[in-house]
């Protein structure tokens, strides 16, 4: 059993915070890993085969990380690609890749490679580890297959399921698929939520232009509920060549649902035609168009989302000459958390998303592609997301109020600067001995880095005098603070149930026509206010207030 308990406070959105003065909010991004970790370098690739599609799960059964990817026929004389194989690898350090020879396809007279499915027109997917089914059933796969039929018919092809109990061998319920019309025409992210115990699946509606994200919700793969649109871009703080999302893959940090999401810059005037006419060299935007990065989004509910104002790049598109120079697009499963870093395993193109690029690109290189795409990875640190951002001239921030704690923990970037805190009362009242001049502040670069004050006192004795909590009051200077964490004395676990199942006691509030069919429905009207909710995402109540105060 744990003997304390980490509160960790995360600085994503205003949940926490009261008031914050001469601080910014800053986008950070992730560190990309110098080469690429999946390329198409094996003898039973041929010179028109491209990488696409890298799906990375790590099973903790087998203690081995696992990639689906796909390889696609394109040449110059196609527009679109064709002829998709796909592949399985393996890796124990997520880095060095073995490509295994499986013996389970033939392609081109010969076993020899790493193929799991027969060739086919095209084939797009999303795997997902399901903790709710037994073991022959443990991997799950979201999928469409499109043919030469289909496009003539002119219709996007509907999402199947498919379930496997090693990742390799496939099998397809004939008597459910197709489990969803065609909602969309590429690109979705899957995950299950445990706390309503329902799958979410992300996808781009169509029609779908401009692109934006949709939710679909489901109790078994089977049936699903369309939640309508949850993120779309082109607003006030997007520059005007953002208009369309690739797609968003969605997972869980923390407090957090959060999303991966591909951001398409293209012509605002003519989005097909850029992607057929090279823009004019002296094209004010036309270094852009084209480009896709990973930007961040985020949720409280997996509901309701939103992004962060300064819409920085987690994964911006790479330097010239580096394989992700063209584009960037988000991983088709969610990103990996070991020890509290996020593995992000990306496609990496060497050219943008147009026409234009991919066939310059096809002709320079006599038709052999192999390199145009790969497979790459970005880890993003531990709560590195978002950060408050102080310059020279010192910011403050105010916390909302909570139970003082035995230790105070910062994860933080204070290197040539420093980071101060005090407790006051929701009054405003300075607690004495715990005010910033009994302060002992840091000024490294770190996790788990420790707040202390000058007094032998730990902050937890003033839990008696101060109930109802006290409020956290930081200082910075030169300084970037990822996110803070209050530790609990917890001999016997009683805390760490009850915020484990916090995040649960929200989901199922609020249900109407408890005996119905509707039971599952929010109930109508106007919504509690945020806030005043026992839950993981606020903590505190009641407040209704969701922003904090800003200058």
């Amino acid at each position: 059993m744990n003997q304390t308990y980490r509160n960790k406070f995360l600085l994503i959105d205003d949940a926490f915070l009261l008031e914050v003065h001469n601080l910014q909010r800053k986008t950070n991004q992730a560190v990309k890993h110098p080469e690429p970790v999946v390329k198409l370098d094996d003898p039973w690739h041929e010179k028109h085969d491209v990488f696409g599609n890298p799906n990375v799960l790590y099973d903790d059964q087998e203690q081995l990380f696992k990639m689906w990817y796909t390889t696609y026929i394109e040449v110059v004389e196609q527009y679109w690609e064709q002829g998709a194989k796909q592949c399985y690898a393996v890796s124990e350090d997520g880095i060095h890749w073995e490509k295994p020879i499986l013996n389970m396809i033939e392609v081109n007279g010969s076993t020899e490679n790493n193929y799991i499915f027969p060739p086919m027109r095209s084939l797009e997917y999303s795997i997902f580890l399901d903790p709710s089914d037994p073991p022959s059933r443990r991997y799950k796969m979201i999928f469409q297959v499109r043919s030469k039929e289909t496009f003539w018919a002119e219709f996007h092809s509907p999402l199947c399921i498919a379930y496997s109990a090693d990742g390799i061998h496939w099998d397809r319920p004939q008597h459910v698929n197709p489990v969803l019309r065609g909602v969309n025409d590429f690109a979705w992210g899957v995950m299950y939520d445990p706390d309503r115990r329902k799958y979410l699946l992300f996808t781009r509606r169509v029609p779908n232009l401009p692109r934006d994200i949709s939710l679909y919700e489901s109790f078994d793969l089977v049936n699903w509920q369309d939640m309508g649109r949850v993120l779309v871009p082109g607003d006030e703080h997007d520059p005007p060549e953002l208009f369309n999302f690739q797609s968003m893959t969605p997972f869980l940090y923390e407090d957090f649902y959060l999303g991966v999401v591909g951001a398409h810059h293209s012509l605002p005037e003519a989005e097909t035609y850029e992607v057929f006419n090279k823009p004019p060299q002296d094209y004010p935007s036309g270094d852009i168009l084209g480009r896709v990065n990973v930007q961040l989004a985020y949720s409280r509910d997996g509901r309701t989302w939103s992004r962060p104002v300064d819409r920085a790049a987690i994964i911006p598109v790479g330097q010239p000459g580096s394989p992700d120079e063209g584009m960037v697009f988000v991983p088709v499963s969610s990103p990996i958390i070991r020890n509290g870093e996020t593995w992000i395993y990306y496609r990496a193109f060497r050219t943008r998303h147009n026409w234009w690029d991919t066939r310059e690109y096809i002709k320079k290189h006599d038709g052999d592609v192999r390199d145009a795409e790969c497979g790459m990875l970005a880890i993003m640190p531990e709560d590195h997301w978002v950060s408050l951002d102080a310059g020279s001239e010192e910011g403050w921030f105010l916390s909302k109020p909570y139970a003082p704690p035995s230790q105070l923990l910062v994860n933080a970037d204070a290197e040539g600067g420093s980071i101060e805190a005090e407790f006051l009362t929701p009054y405003g009242q300075p607690v004495e001995g715990f005010t910033r001049a009994d302060c002992i502040g840091i000024s490294a670069n770190g996790k788990d880095q420790e707040i202390k004050w000058k007094g032998n006192t730990s902050p937890r004795d003033l839990n008696e005098k101060y109930r109802g909590g006290l409020c956290l009051k930081f200082y910075l200077k030169n300084a970037k603070l990822y996110s803070y964490s209050l530790i609990e004395p917890d001999p016997d676990g009683t805390i760490k149930r009850y915020w484990d199942s916090a995040r649960w006691n929200e989901a199922i509030l609020h249900r109407s026509n408890n005996w119905g069919r509707a039971s599952n429905a929010p109930a109508g009207g106007l919504p509690q206010p945020t806030g005043t909710q026992n839950t993981s995402g606020t903590r505190f109540g009641p407040n209704p207030r969701a922003d904090a105060k800003w200058s």
